[in-house]
């Protein structure tokens, strides 16, 4: 077997939880130590165990199918993998579906989250992977019924196989707490990675009420910082904690033990405890692995009602108090305290029910589904369907980063070097500002984060009072004056910033765009088709963030309509345009009426979005190869096409234009044009030579009449950027079907 998930020395849950059920694996068939190929994070060095024969690095889409193929011509049998959304790479970690389609052997996956409210995007990779592997393994009764309810998965396809727990060995309670320096006194204990949700102020908060009749009680907070959380917050919540233990005298009898313990260490501890106490905070859990520990280890449990808890705790194995509520949770607490008896029953009803969770029987329990799933296998692994790994190039930001300095993106460049004259403008700094957003989104890092801010700040800058902007700079950090900021200029600012809003890290970040895009919502009005466009897919975007605003859904409306207006005035049987010529940036026009109609749903719009776009591959589309409307001349209405100068812009609408229309109406056709898209930046292109430059990671300026355009500037660079973006993003979408002519949406 091989086991796909995170793998310690990287510190998680999982990788935990991966660890041991490889260990029970291998005692169970007794073999050595099966393949594990680990989850990497973004910027993660570990030094992995010799068990692990492969790592996949979170947000390099590549090394999925790579990975896959490694599978596939091994002594693999079969794949385990452990699902979590945040551990794998694009929208929801939908690239592990690039993993199994690529897979030639039977797969089981074990769902760690099942959520009662999926969004779209997560229900589709659970129904996806549904389909692809052998059998779902929850670890709860309720895991299984929300599979059912919320997923449309049910059936003896779903397994239920409890979280394994480790075999502790019998112990002397109190010399344990002799070892811990609190012999003789009660102890209340909380474990796991630290992190704001688990609830260890409402704890805090109901120590004074027990201490006042148990002084002698101590409470136990064992666990590091969660290592994403230290990222983004530092160490805010620990702090929080501590200041208010501090606020509330109990300060004293609070121990906080900021370390990442070991098994055997982390059941010293939990036969140490009195009472184990699991806060949550929302009832969205549907296994704990703490919880499972605790109860392993006999301790009597006191929880918030989460759903694993709930299931677990049934028939008086435990008690369970409402969430936040540190009142109730003191009642209980001075309720158990002041009954051994109580206590020592739970202990007991704990350590009864989780017997058949040590890890050697789930490890059995694993070993017998896979021999089932094996002798189920209909499609002999010598016919099984090849598919092609994916050849899209890894998101690399070397050359975006050499043509940003502390004030911007500069906008030209000479070959690969930054031309500094040039200056920058609010174009391209508002694209890259997209860029960096899915960038951060895809793989975050420190340098992602600098660009988002740099790009932003940019923006802010060369926005005017009135909510308008300047859209050139010189490199003298100068704003050249203009009578009036462009359509595109204010068209994509206001794209920039809506996105923003729904994807920045950083909170501040998030405020600020969403002002600055309501000062330049207004100007938005009065644009013609193009600015129009950009400037839906602005509004679009903040309205994912915020669905109920009907503001937002008015100005969409509004913008819409002028786009349908114009398009109904220019358009006739054979001209399906809105403009009496095709000139650049074309695809954005129909991708804007796709994003409102999944807004609006408004038949109109999608007819014409349809119309418009189908127009557009009859003037660009030879056979499967893109041939672009060249800027020397463009193509106008009863004219001839332009062939010259055809540019990295227009390539970028049309990836990204396929991709809206195959969201909007799920038919394949849009995938394939998509993929012929992008394959225009690669080589497949009317010069058949490629525009991207692997050894820089820019993109060259365009395909003049008889050669390439070899200066690398923002524009084509971020164009590129935005079109591989789209096609990372694209994982679990069918992309092979669609090479295959596949026209079905199922």
């Amino acid at each position: 077997m091989a086991f796909v998930g995170t793998y310690p020395p990287r510190r998680c849950g999982i990788a935990t939880f991966t660890h041991d059920l490889v260990e029970a694996v291998a005692a169970s068939n007794g073999q050595a130590f099966p393949m594990v190929l680990a989850m990497t994070d973004p910027g993660g060095q570990y030094a992995y165990p010799s068990e692990v024969k492969h790592e996949i690095r979170q947000g390099a889409k590549g090394d999925y199918a790579r990975a896959a193929e490694l599978v596939n011509y091994s002594a693999v049998r079969l794949v385990s993998i452990q699902h979590e959304y945040g551990i794998f790479g694009g929208d929801d970690g939908s690239y592990i579906l690039d993993f199994l389609a690529a897979l030639r052997v039977p797969c089981i996956t074990t769902l760690h989250t099942v959520l009662k409210q999926p969004s779209a995007s997560q229900r589709s990779i659970v129904q996806q992977m549904a389909k692809q592997c052998a059998y779902l393994v929850v670890m709860s009764q309720v895991a299984k019924d929300l599979l059912a309810s919320s997923y449309d998965i049910g059936g003896e396809r779903v397994q239920i196989i409890r979280h394994g727990i480790p075999v502790l060995p019998p112990s002397d309670q109190p010399a344990l707490k002799a070892r811990f320096g609190v012999a003789g006194r009660r102890m209340l204990l909380t474990f796991g990675l630290l992190s704001a949700n688990k609830g260890i102020e409402t704890v805090i908060r109901a120590l004074p009420a027990v201490i006042a009749k148990f002084p002698d009680l101590v409470y136990f907070v064992v666990g590091a910082t969660h290592p994403a959380v230290v990222r983004r917050d530092g160490e805010a919540y620990r702090t929080m904690l501590e200041r208010e233990a501090e606020r509330l005298g109990v300060r004293e009898h609070v121990v906080f033990r900021d370390q990442f313990v070991s098994r055997s260490e982390l059941g010293h501890y939990l036969q140490a405890t009195d009472v184990f106490v699991s806060p949550y905070l929302n009832e969205a859990q549907v296994t704990s692995g703490a919880l499972s520990y605790a109860m392993g280890a006999g301790a009597a449990v006191v929880s918030t009602p989460y759903w694993h808890a709930q299931e677990l705790l049934a028939d008086g194995r435990g008690r369970l108090f409402p969430f936040r509520d540190h009142v109730a949770l003191s009642t209980t607490l001075l309720e158990l305290f002041g009954s051994s008896a109580e206590l020592k029953r739970m202990r007991s009803a704990s350590v009864e029910l989780t017997r058949s969770m040590h890890w050697p029987s789930v490890g059995r329990s694993y070993v017998e589904l896979a021999v089932k799933t094996l002798d189920e296998a209909r499609v002999p692994r010598a016919v099984a369907k090849l598919v092609r790994p994916s050849s899209l190039p890894e998101l690399r930001l070397d050359h975006l980063e050499r043509m940003t300095d502390d004030t911007g993106l500069i906008q030209h460049a000479t070959y690969s070097v930054p031309l500094r004259s040039s200056g920058y403008c609010v174009d391209d700094n508002a694209r890259a500002l997209i860029v960096a957003l899915h960038a951060d989104r895809l793989n975050s890092s420190a340098e992602t984060r600098r660009l988002v801010t740099t790009y932003l700040s940019y923006v802010q800058c060369a926005q005017r009072q009135d909510g308008s902007f300047h859209n050139f700079m010189s490199y003298g950090r100068v704003c050249i004056e203009a009578e009036r900021c462009s359509d595109d200029c204010l068209g994509r600012a206001v794209w920039a910033l809506g996105v923003s809003v729904r994807l920045a890290t950083d909170p501040g970040c998030r405020q600020l765009a969403r002002e600055m895009f309501m000062r330049a919502l207004p100007h938005a009005h009065a644009l013609g088709p193009r600015g129009t466009a950009l400037a839906m897919l602005g509004v679009s975007s903040l309205l994912v963030a915020e669905p109920e605003s009907a503001e937002l859904r008015a100005a969409l409306v509004a913008l819409t309509e002028t786009l349908l207006q114009r398009y109904q005035e220019q358009a006739g049987d054979a001209w399906r345009w809105f403009e009496r010529s095709v000139t650049y940036d074309n695809a954005m026009l129909p991708l804007a009426l796709f994003k409102s109609y999944a807004f609006t749903q408004d038949r109109a719009t999608l007819r014409v979005a349809r119309e418009s776009l189908e127009f557009l591959e009859e003037v660009c589309f030879e056979g499967d190869h893109l041939r672009l409307v060249g800027n020397a001349g463009w193509h106008s209405r009863g004219g001839e096409k332009a062939v010259a100068d055809e540019q990295p812009i227009d390539a970028a609408a049309f990836v990204l234009a396929f991709r809206g229309a195959y969201q909007a109406t799920s038919e394949r056709h849009y995938l394939r044009r998509m993929r012929e898209s992008f394959a225009w930046f690669l080589g497949e292109n009317r010069l058949g030579q490629p525009l991207y430059d692997f050894s820089t990671a820019g993109c060259r300026d365009g395909l003049g009449a008889a050669n390439v355009n070899l200066n690398e500037g923002a524009e084509s660079t971020v164009c590129f950027l935005m079109s591989l973006v789209e096609m990372l993003e694209l994982a679990g979408e069918g992309l092979e079907h669609a090479e295959a002519g596949e026209e079905t949406s199922d």
